[in-house]
Order: C-alpha cells, then structure tokens, then sequence
C-alpha cells in the first residue's frame, strides 16, 4: 500500500508543477501575442508586471485539469486537454473580442499580420493542455496509461 501512496503523492505533485511550468509557458506566450497584437493595431500601450503575473497566474490554474489528467487513461486524458483549452481559448476569445474594434479600423496592410496572430493564439491554446499533460508525465518520470 505504501508504493500506491508514494505514486499517488508523486504524480498529485508533479501535475501541480506542471500546471505551474504549462501556465507560465502560456502566460509569457500570450503575454508576447498580446504585444504583437497591440503594436499591430497602432497601439502603445504598456505591459505591468502585476498584470503579468495575473496573467501567469490564471493560466496554471487552467492547466489544472490537463496536468491533473497525464496519466489517466486516454479518453479522461484527452477530456482534461480539451477543456483545458476550451476554458482557455474562450478567455482568450472574450479579451480578444475588447480589442475588436481596433483591429477592424487597424490598417488594411497589417490584417494578414492581426489574421496570422489570431491563429497563433489559437495554436498556443490548442498546445497548452498538451504542454501541462508531457509535463506532468516527464516530471512524474511515467509513461500515459493505454
């Protein structure tokens, strides 16, 4: 009984470190997107480090469900992603959508740049519940159940 509380506890702490590593990951990612989608559509406004870190911060308790769910079997495995990423993608959508506005009336040269980081931000949401799953798995130092 002792070696399934010692695996159990190991892989409890590894999904909390992953949730940590995956949202800075994201944090910083959509931190950097942010800004590429701000100098896109002509603004120059500032980054906070308090923001940064709230930032950071929401995203690993996003990534809660995926690293939480590596070494399920695959089909909670794959539900854990997924909602990772829904809950993810929709916050991204709804701060996005406060910029909508600006991005229409952004320069009709840069919406190919504004089109490409739109999709970027969806890459980044998709690989994020991804990220928070390997992590966990490589700092648990176990392989997914089949």
């Amino acid at each position: 009984m002792r070696v399934r509380e010692r695996r159990t506890g190991r892989l409890v702490l590894a999904a909390g470190l992953a949730a940590i590593v995956a949202g800075l990951a994201m944090g910083l990612a959509t931190r950097v997107l942010m800004r590429l989608v701000g100098l896109a559509i002509g603004h120059e406004g500032e980054f906070t480090w308090p923001g940064t870190v709230a930032i950071a911060v929401l995203f690993m308790v996003l990534a809660v469900p995926a690293a939480a769910t590596a070494a399920a079997p695959r089909a909670i495995r794959a539900a854990g992603r997924w909602l990772t990423a829904a809950v993810a993608g929709l916050g991204c959508a709804r701060n996005g959508i406060t910029d909508a506005q600006a991005v229409v009336l952004a320069e009709e040269g840069r919406m190919w740049l504004i089109a490409a980081l739109i999709v970027a931000f969806g890459a980044a949401v998709v690989a994020f519940g991804r990220l928070a799953q390997h992590a966990a798995l490589r700092l648990a130092d176990r392989r997914p159940a089949t």
